[in-house]
């Protein structure tokens, strides 16, 4: 490896100063730039550039004086040709420019539209989710209610079989009591027939013990009807505890039924009302876009229309400019021939007898 081998290298040629390549190997060394790049109107290279400057300055370090009274007017005549082709440049730039900043600004304004769109539907989808919540609840609580329904049903079902039972044992109390009267008519029929045996006791004495026996009797049956009467009355107030249970659970179930239906009945008007604002939201909010994204376009068509119109307007001046510059250059160029034939026939240098002739 060579000692400049890792030492920046530039371009010989005095006004380009381009960075070189690092020198690879061994051998010669460019010196001047390799890309293709040139200079001037003629195309000269980096390498053939320098050497015109090179042969210019010798001639101005010659003793030899020179006449450059028309290579100073051609340069003016060159500078004030250049001139409006600057300008041209400098318009077109700024013309670019404006563009460029005209187009990142109605793509960050679609931008923000896109993603205010995009909101807009996120926003959509959450009222619809909350429209679907509100109505999985109202079908909930229309199970529920259906459920409540089943309920009281069949409580009202119950509530019936206990109002039957208790009319069966109502029933069944009023017989052992209608039997009960009829013994105690019978006991009374007996008793007065005792007595009016008492005052035949001594003729009826086998009267009074048969009568005594039917007395007994007649007891005993007055206790067991006594007793199937009071089973009676238990299995009846039995029956009334359960149908009054029947009916509490029948009125529960009733007040389950009609919360579960005021709370369906307001999921429902919750649901219908959270809907309805969400599609209001969400009908305003797209209004709103609609009229900011009309009202953008507008504004982005006016201004198009203006940029087209000063474009016009420039691209007219500019080839107005452009005509005069191609006279001027016209101009130029036949004052260019006029000083090459006067120079010709003078005693100057070969190189730039030659540089004239290309």
């Amino acid at each position: 490896m060579t000692e400049d081998a890792g030492q920046a290298r530039v371009c010989e040629y005095r006004r380009c100063g381009a960075a070189l390549p690092p020198a690879v190997g061994r051998g010669s060394r460019a010196r001047f730039c390799q890309d293709g790049k040139t200079w001037g109107r003629r195309n000269l290279t980096c390498r053939d550039a320098e050497a015109v400057l090179a042969d210019a300055e010798s001639l101005r370090e010659s003793d030899t004086a020179l006449d450059d009274t028309a290579v100073t007017a051609l340069a003016g005549q060159v500078d004030r040709v250049l001139e409006p082709a600057r300008g041209l440049v400098e318009t077109l730039t700024t013309l670019r420019h404006q563009l460029e900043a005209t187009t990142t600004t109605a793509l960050a304004e679609r931008d923000a539209a896109l993603a205010e769109a995009d909101e807009h539907r996120l926003q959509r989808g959450r009222a619809n989710a909350e429209a679907t919540q509100a109505r999985e609840i109202a079908q909930e609580a229309v199970q529920r209610a259906g459920v409540a329904e089943k309920e009281k049903t069949t409580a009202v079902h119950e509530r019936d079989q206990e109002r039957a039972v208790r009319k069966a044992a109502v029933q069944e109390q009023q017989r052992a009591e209608g039997q009960l009267a009829a013994v105690r008519d019978e006991l009374a029929r007996v008793a007065e027939r005792a007595e009016s045996a008492a005052t035949l006791a001594g003729e009826r004495a086998t009267t009074i013990a048969t009568l005594t026996a039917e007395l007994t009797a007649t007891r005993t049956a007055l206790d067991e009807e006594r007793g199937r009467g009071q089973a009676a009355n238990l299995r009846a107030e039995a029956a009334t505890v359960r149908a009054e249970s029947a009916e509490t659970r029948a009125e529960a179930v009733s007040q389950k039924l009609d919360a579960a239906r005021e709370e369906h009945a307001k999921a429902r008007e919750e649901a219908a009302k959270a809907h309805q604002e969400a599609a209001d939201r969400a009908q305003a909010e797209a209004g709103r876009l609609r009229a900011g994204f009309d009202q953008r376009l507008a504004e982005l068509q006016a201004s198009h229309e203006q940029t087209v119109r000063s474009m016009h307007e420039t691209t007219t001046n500019l080839g107005a400019e452009l005509r005069t510059c191609t006279a001027r250059a016209d101009a130029a160029e036949h004052r260019m021939s006029q000083v090459r034939a006067a120079l010709k026939g003078e005693d100057v240098p070969a190189t730039l007898k030659q540089l004239l002739d290309q």
